[in-house]
C-alpha cells in the first residue's frame, strides 16, 4: 500500500509541476506553488524530488517520452516522406495543445540550458523525412532540408505559446492544427520542385 501511495503521490506531483511550469516557467515556479497545486506538504514533495531541478528534469523526461512515442508511431506510417513530415508536424502540434506535460517540457527546454531536449526528439525525425523527400527530387534542389525543418521549428515555437492560451476547438481539427496545416502547405508550395506540384496535391 505504501508503494502504491508513493507512486500516486509522485504522479500527482509531476502533473501539478507540469501545470505550474507550463503556466509560470522554470524561474517563475517556486516549489510552494507546486505543493499548493498538488495539495501536499513540502516534505512529501522533497521526498520524491529534493530540488526544483530534479522536479523539472522529471517533468521533461516524462514529456520527452510521450513525444518520442508519438514520433515513433508517425515515423512508422507507410506513407511518402512528405506525408510523414506533415503528419509529424501536426502530431507535435496536437501534443502541445492537448498535453500539459509536453507543453511544459517544451517551455522548460527553451528556458533551461542543456541541449535540444524535447525539440531534438521530433526535429531530428522531421529533418530526416525532409532529407529523404529532397533525395527523391520532391523538393527544389536549392531547398535545404535543414532550412525547411528550421522554419517548421520556428512555427512550432510560435504554436507552443498559442496553445498555452487558446481554447480547444469543438469540431474537427483544433485551431492550432489548422494553423500549422495552412502554414505547412504554404512552406511546401515554395519548396516543392515544379514537377512535384503537378496535380495540385502538395503532400503527395
Amino acid at each position: 500500500m505504501k508503494q502504491v501511495r508513493a507512486v500516486r503521490t509522485r504522479r500527482l506531483i509531476l502533473q501539478a509541476a507540469a501545470e505550474q511550469f507550463d503556466l509560470r516557467g522554470y524561474a517563475g515556479t517556486p516549489l510552494n506553488c507546486v505543493t499548493r497545486a498538488a495539495g501536499i506538504s513540502m516534505g512529501a514533495l522533497t521526498f520524491h524530488f529534493p530540488t526544483k531541478q530534479d522536479l523539472a528534469d522529471a517533468v521533461q523526461l516524462s514529456g520527452i517520452e510521450i513525444t518520442r512515442d508519438v514520433v515513433e508511431q508517425t515515423a512508422g506510417l507507410p506513407v511518402a516522406p512528405l506525408h510523414g513530415a506533415r503528419a509529424l508536424a501536426l502530431s507535435v502540434t496536437r501534443l502541445l495543445e492537448e498535453c500539459t506535460t509536453v507543453r511544459a517540457t517544451a517551455r522548460l527546454t527553451r528556458e533551461r540550458s542543456g541541449g535540444d531536449g524535447w525539440t531534438g526528439v521530433w526535429l531530428t525525425c522531421l529533418t530526416e523525412l525532409l532529407r529523404r523527400a529532397h533525395d527523391e527530387g520532391r523538393l527544389r534542389p536549392r531547398v535545404a532540408p535543414e532550412t525547411f525543418a528550421e522554419s517548421v521549428l520556428f512555427l512550432i515555437m510560435g504554436i507552443e505559446e498559442y496553445t498555452r492560451c487558446a481554447a480547444l476547438g469543438t469540431d474537427g481539427d483544433s485551431p492550432a492544427v489548422r494553423r500549422v496545416a495552412r502554414a505547412w502547405d504554404l512552406l511546401l508550395y515554395g519548396a516543392l520542385d515544379s514537377a512535384g506540384q503537378a496535380g495540385g496535391n502538395l503532400t503527395k
